[in-house]
């Protein structure tokens, strides 16, 4: 018994443990969805722009 309550600092109070979906939603979901999030600003910023259309009124040929 003394060596399973080695590895137990003194006065530490561990608290209660995730549960499976926490364990997946803190350290899959939320990760996933800020790469995604990220990944789609940077694209937006970076994606080519349309040409726009001269007008013949604001151009001379």
């Amino acid at each position: 018994m003394h060596l399973l309550m080695s590895s137990v600092e003194e006065g530490f109070v561990p608290g209660p443990g995730l549960s499976v979906a926490q364990t997946i939603f803190t350290f899959v979901v939320i990760p996933v969805a800020l790469f995604a999030v990220i990944a789609l600003f940077s694209w937006l910023i970076s994606a080519p722009k349309e040409e726009k259309q001269q007008s013949s009124v604001s151009s001379i040929n």
